[in-house]
């Protein structure tokens, strides 16, 4: 009687071929787990294709390969795939991430999908199937990013093969230079609230780049010159390089800077900004007489215009009016690296009800709108926020150019490797939505 080797067996070596030849394609190693196993048929291992590096980074493959020409549920861009308890369980309990891999050997594709991600949704488990999607679960060499991602996730601080490709990265901080002088002068005030009242009582247009720390004021302003001469004993007087402060390593002295610095940035931006108290938000004021505000500035390519300010919904008593106003608005944080200073720009939002008055739904507001922004919203706003400070108070035939503080926009950075887009649109609650193309920023008149 001839020996057999069965259908079952030469398919499943056709899958196992399949996978191989894919694995291999991306750069990396494929071991087949060989003689018995209960679930895994081998191992992924990644490796930098530039270098030859392997990293023992691994992700087990469990494959299944049909001749079906029709799976279960399928339509033209999805098919569902049904597996036992005993394989969720076994596949769940390892330390190694796993792959499952269905190769349709009659259109010769693979699809793959990565389990313990998967079966981690409460209502996936309870189905105990995969549904595979045909578009972003295809299993080719474009999925290289994708299965990094996922073997470099199982264990913190991993790192993977970098992906090469080319990445232009705009940076949101913008370096800062500084009036060159810093003047101290005793006072008999105590607090910057009692200086701060004191000055306004001489001059309510006093400008506001002073602190008061141990009954003596720092500022870039000349100690010497009317009103602070008034409120300050000027015979002490002393006047220091301000590198003494923004280059010093005593902890006070930089918080004292940052704290000038954050003073300096209220007065700068006036009067197009104010600053909210509570949450240190810069933002645009609402004209007095108008219900929006458009921001017209040069973005990375065009002149174009962004609504800055607009009034949403009605009020119940008085439909005619807004409910509340969104103003733009970012968060200056100013840091330190190899020596120079930035400032590090968020874009966000201030709520108001009138223009005015906080409005006491900010949070639920904002939440809303993060959650319908994608990443090119953002670095449009920034984009504007970048023109507004390296343009605003520069100096024209109306007024001299604001004296302690300026802003310079960084270059952007060109890169060799980078993340590819499929794993940024994967976060994404629109898949379609621009990420970081400069052409596709969403600017303009909302």
């Amino acid at each position: 009687m001839a020996k057999k080797i069965g259908r079952t067996d030469i398919i499943g070596e056709r899958g196992i071929a399949y996978i191989r030849q894919v694995v291999l394609s991306m750069g990396f190693m494929f071991y087949e787990t060989g003689g018995v196993e209960a679930g895994i048929d081998g191992f992924i291992e990644l490796r930098d294709e530039t270098t030859g590096a392997v990293s023992n980074l691994l992700l087990q493959v469990q494959g299944k390969a049909t001749e079906r020409t029709r799976l279960q549920a399928e339509t033209d861009t999805t098919f569902e795939f049904p597996v036992t308890e005993a394989d969720i369980q076994y596949w769940m309990h390892g330390t190694a991430p796993v792959l499952l891999l269905v190769v349709k050997l009659d259109e010769g594709k693979a699809y793959w999908k990565s389990i313990k991600e998967w079966f981690s949704d409460i209502e996936h488990l309870k189905s105990r199937k995969v549904v595979f999607d045909k578009r972003s679960d295809f299993f080719s060499v474009d999925a290289k990013a994708a299965i990094v991602a996922v073997a470099t996730s199982a264990k913190p601080g991993s790192t993977g093969p970098s992906v090469r490709l080319h990445e232009s990265l705009l940076v949101n901080l913008l370096e800062i230079g500084f009036a060159p002088k810093i003047y101290w002068a005793p006072t008999h005030h105590h607090t910057d609230k009692s200086f701060g009242a004191a000055l306004r009582e001489l001059d309510s247009k006093a400008s506001s780049e002073w602190i008061v720390r141990s009954n003596a004021v720092l500022s870039f302003n000349d100690l010497d010159k009317w009103p602070w001469n008034k409120i300050c004993d000027v015979s002490a007087m002393e006047v220091f390089d301000t590198s003494e402060w923004s280059g010093s390593d005593d902890v006070d002295r930089v918080r004292d800077f940052v704290a000038l610095l954050n003073r300096a940035i209220g007065d700068f931006v006036r009067p197009d900004l104010r600053r909210d108290r509570d949450s240190g938000i810069l933002y645009f004021v609402k004209p007095r007489n108008r219900g929006k505000l458009n921001y017209a500035y040069r973005s990375l390519r065009n002149l174009t215009t962004r609504r800055v300010v607009k009034g949403y919904g009605r009020q119940r008593d008085h439909p005619g009016k807004p409910a509340y106003f969104r103003h733009s608005g970012f968060r200056p944080h100013f840091v330190r690296y190899d020596q120079k200073w930035y400032v590090e720009v968020s874009p966000t939002y201030h709520f108001s009800r009138d223009g005015w008055e906080p409005d006491f739904k900010a949070g639920e507001h904002l939440k809303k709108i993060k959650e319908l922004e994608n990443n090119a919203a953002v670095m449009g706003q920034f984009v504007m926020w970048q023109a507004f400070l390296t343009t605003h108070r520069t100096g024209d035939l109306l007024g001299e150019a604001y004296p302690h503080l300026r802003f310079a926009p960084l270059e952007s950075f060109e890169l060799d490797v980078g993340v590819p887009d499929q794993l940024w649109t994967a976060q994404e609650s629109n898949p379609t939505s621009p990420l970081f193309d400069f052409d596709k920023m969403q600017e303009g008149t909302e």
